[in-house]
C-alpha cells in the first residue's frame, strides 16, 4: 500500500498544476460537443437526404457525432476528481461519509432539481404547441420525475421527459456510491461490522444497477487508475504525449463511425451485443493515457505556450458545463417540435447553416452560464444549508438519547 500511496501523493500534488486548466478546458469543450451532437440531429436533414454529400459535409456530420465519446471523457474526468477527493480524505484520516454525501448531493441536486423543472415546463409547451408525445399520463410523469430525483433512470424508470442526457447522471451517481465503498473496504481501517455492511452495500448496488452500468464503471475507474500509476519517464516523453493525443483523436473518430455502422468489422448485431463498449473503452483509455502523460510530463513542455493565458477561459466554460449538459436538450426539443409543426424539415449543410449552428450553440452556452449563476455557483449555499440542518438533527437525536439515559439512571 505504501507504493500506491506514494504514487497517489505525487499525482495529487501535480493535479493542482497546469493539468487542472487542461481538464477544465476538456470538460467545457466536451459539454459543447454533446450540445452540437444533439442540436445537429434536429437542425440538419438526415444523412440519407443530403443533396451534396461532399467531404466538407461528411466532416461536419462526423464532428457533430463527437458528443457520444465526449460523455466517455466526462466519465474519466469524473473518476479522476471524485476518486482523488475520496482517496485524499482516507489517506489523511479525514474520511467522513456525512461530509462526502452532503458534498455529492448538493453538487448534483442544485442543478438537477431546476433542470427537471425546466424540462417539465418546456415539454409541456412542446406537447401543447408542437404535438410532442411526452408522457402517457400524469402518474407516469410523476413516477418518472421522482425516479430521476433519486437517480433511478436506466434502472426502474426512463430519463425524465425529453431530457435523454440524464441517462449518464444515474451512472455517475452510483459510481459515486460504489467507489468510496470499495475504497473503504480495501484502504480504510474499518470494524468487522462496517466491512460487512460495505460488502453488502456493494453487492446490493451491483446487483440492482444492471450489466451495462456495471460494465461502464470500468471506464470510470480509468480516472483513479491514472492516480495510482507510477511515473514512467519514457511514457512522459514528448513523443508519447503526441502519440497519446493522436490516439485520442483516432478513438474519437472511430466512435461515431462504429456507432453509425460504417466500420466493416462492426455490424448491427455486434453493435447491439457490445453496446459499443469496446469503442468507448478505447476512448476512455486514450484519454486516460493522455492525461497520465501530461500529468507526469508537464503540460507546458508539450505545447510551449503559457497555459495560464487560457486558464480563465477554461475555468469559465467548465463552470457551467454541468448546467449546459442538463438543460440543453429540452430547449432543443421544444424548438424543434414547434418548428416541425410549422413545416420545418431540416437544413441542408452549408456555410451559412454551420454559422447558424455555431450561433445557436453560443446562445445556449450564454443561457447555461446565466442558469449556472443561480445553480452551480450556489452549490456552497445548499451544501452549508444541508450540513447545518444535518448537524442540528444529529445533535438533537444525541440530546434525546442522553436524556433517556439520564431518566433510566
Amino acid at each position: 500500500m505504501g507504493k500506491f500511496y506514494s504514487n497517489f501523493s505525487k499525482a495529487n500534488q501535480l493535479l493542482d498544476g497546469n493539468i487542472l486548466i487542461f481538464l477544465d478546458l476538456v470538460r467545457g469543450i466536451s459539454a459543447i460537443l454533446v450540445v452540437m451532437a444533439h442540436l445537429s440531429s434536429r437542425l440538419f436533414v438526415g444523412y440519407g437526404h443530403l443533396e451534396n454529400p461532399n467531404i466538407f459535409v461528411k466532416l461536419l456530420y462526423l464532428i457533430n457525432l463527437l458528443g457520444n465519446p465526449a460523455v466517455i471523457i466526462f466519465f474519466v474526468i469524473s473518476g479522476l476528481f471524485i476518486s482523488r477527493s475520496v482517496l485524499k480524505a482516507i489517506y489523511e484520516d479525514k474520511w467522513s461519509w456525512q461530509s462526502y454525501l452532503i458534498n455529492r448531493f448538493s453538487r448534483l441536486l442544485v442543478v438537477l432539481v431546476p433542470a427537471l423543472l425546466i424540462t417539465f415546463i418546456l415539454d409541456s409547451l412542446a406537447v401543447q404547441f408542437g404535438g410532442y408525445k411526452g408522457y402517457d399520463s400524469i402518474s407516469s410523469n410523476l413516477i418518472e420525475l421522482i425516479g430521476n430525483l433519486f437517480f433511478l433512470q436506466n434502472i426502474y424508470v426512463n430519463s425524465y421527459g425529453s431530457n435523454a442526457p440524464l441517462w449518464s447522471l444515474s451512472f455517475e451517481f452510483w459510481y459515486y456510491m460504489l467507489f468510496p465503498l470499495l475504497a473503504c473496504l480495501f484502504l480504510n481501517k474499518e470494524s468487522k461490522t462496517h466491512m460487512l455492511l460495505y460488502t453488502l452495500l456493494v453487492f446490493s448496488i451491483v446487483s440492482v444497477i444492471g450489466i451495462r452500468m456495471n460494465t461502464y464503471f470500468i471506464i470510470w475507474l480509468i480516472g483513479p487508475l491514472v492516480l495510482f500509476l507510477p511515473k514512467v519517464n519514457s511514457l512522459t516523453h514528448k513523443f508519447f504525449k503526441l502519440t497519446a493525443l493522436m490516439v485520442l483523436f483516432l478513438s474519437m473518430i472511430v466512435h461515431p463511425l462504429a456507432m453509425t455502422g460504417r466500420l466493416f468489422f462492426i455490424n448491427q448485431e455486434l453493435k447491439d451485443l457490445m453496446q459499443l463498449f469496446g469503442v468507448n473503452l478505447f476512448v476512455g483509455l486514450s484519454f486516460g493515457f493522455l492525461t497520465y502523460s501530461l500529468l507526469h510530463g508537464g503540460l507546458l513542455k508539450m505545447i510551449n505556450i503559457e497555459v495560464r493565458s487560457i486558464g480563465k477561459f477554461a475555468k469559465l466554460i467548465s463552470s457551467f458545463s454541468f448546467s449546459l449538459y442538463l438543460i440543453h436538450y429540452p430547449i432543443i426539443n421544444v424548438v424543434y417540435y414547434w418548428l416541425a409543426a410549422n413545416g420545418y424539415t431540416g437544413l441542408q449543410p452549408s456555410v451559412m447553416s454551420v454559422i447558424f449552428e455555431v450561433f445557436i450553440v453560443f446562445m445556449m452556452c450564454v443561457f447555461a452560464y446565466l442558469f449556472s449563476l443561480f445553480t452551480e455557483a450556489k452549490t456552497h449555499l445548499l451544501r452549508d444549508f444541508i450540513k447545518t440542518r444535518t448537524n442540528r438533527l444529529i445533535s438533537s437525536q444525541r440530546g434525546k438519547m442522553l436524556n433517556k439515559q439520564k431518566e433510566v439512571v
